[in-house]
């Protein structure tokens, strides 16, 4: 086979994937929104939106802000025992624009950032990656206390309201639960009786520097401030979504405990590759406090609105990002 024929082929696959990387995770966002907006009366929409209180949208932008701010000084944390030591105003004017470039193209953000970073602070491109995973491990956890501690919180409100929901009868079968745990006992036999296989080799490689680089944190002088700065990132996004329920008469009566509920979800539906979450991010939010007695209607007008603002927010501190990252460069 000629080496024109195969760079061509190299280039169609290419197109391909940049073709699925971007047009897929928006048309699934958009997919989604259709169906979430497609009985909706968007002048009663908008009547709504209107009237929520301005100023309290506005002040809970801080704390997205600050949660991401942190979020670099964390990654120094991370880095520093690997034997570099970046700006921290790089690392967290380069968290900033992950997220602008999120919203362009979904999950490109996190490789766009450690690229970046890269070339700026002269450190292996594949080092940087080995942190991304310690940063986002750690944010699954966080999640999954956070989702816990809202079920735990939410509990007596569930059992309460249990027979308005349409539990799965599979969900109440013995054997779903027994399914669940053969196939556990399944995938540990698979593991340890072909451990030759590539595709095995492979995901036992992945789990391996997944566990290095997880390592690397016990090596870190200050475990701590790691810890409290893992805490405090998650504090300043629940803030970030949980003020802006004092924003809305309907949401404004809904305690902590439901904040946590319904933050819960929508960090949830980050996982779903979208543009900046949009989509999955509304379902997530509107399923969540109409859960709570919030009328369809008042749900989708909450979730359009936050999630406008705070996007724009978001693109806005991007670009200040990475416009400050140009201006570093042209400084150092």
């Amino acid at each position: 086979m000629s080496d024109t024929v195969v760079q061509k082929k190299k280039e169609k696959k290419s197109k391909l994937n940049s073709f699925i990387k971007i047009f897929v995770p928006l048309g699934l966002g958009i997919v989604i929104l259709y169906f979430l907006y497609r009985d909706t009366n968007f002048v009663d929409l908008w009547r709504i939106i209107k009237n929520a209180n301005w100023a309290i949208l506005t002040f809970s932008l801080i704390f997205g802000l600050l949660g991401n701010v942190i979020r670099g000084l964390r990654w120094r944390l991370i880095i520093d025992p690997l034997g570099y030591h970046p700006r921290k105003s790089s690392l967290v004017y380069a968290v900033l624009g992950n997220y602008a470039v999120n919203f362009a193209l979904p999950r490109a953000g996190e490789i766009w950032r450690c690229g970046v970073i890269s070339k700026e602070e002269k450190i292996p491109f594949k080092k940087l990656i080995g942190t991304l995973i310690i940063d986002r491990v750690f944010d699954t956890l966080m999640v999954a206390l956070i989702l816990l501690l809202a079920f735990v919180c939410n509990a007596t409100v569930f059992l309460r309201k249990s027979s308005e929901f349409n539990i799965p009868p599979f969900l109440t079968s013995v054997w779903f639960y027994v399914a669940v745990a053969a196939s556990l006992v399944v995938v540990i036999a698979i593991f340890a009786i072909f451990k030759e296989n590539k595709i095995v080799k492979k995901v036992r490689e992945f789990l391996l520097s997944i566990w290095n680089d997880m390592k690397t944190v016990k090596t870190m002088k200050e475990k701590k401030r790691f810890l409290i700065y893992t805490v405090s990132i998650w504090i300043a996004y629940f803030l970030y979504f949980f003020v802006t329920f004092y924003a809305f008469d309907f949401t404004s009566h809904l305690g902590i405990a439901a904040g946590l509920f319904v933050f819960a979800l929508s960090s949830v539906s980050m996982a779903i590759p979208s543009n900046g979450g949009l989509g999955p991010w509304q379902a997530a939010v509107v399923f969540a406090l109409m859960a709570f007695a919030i009328q369809s209607e008042q749900a989708i007008a909450f979730a359009t609105a936050v999630f406008t603002f705070q996007s724009i927010w978001v693109v806005l501190c991007g670009l200040f990002g990475i416009a400050a990252l140009s201006f570093n460069k042209e400084k150092k």
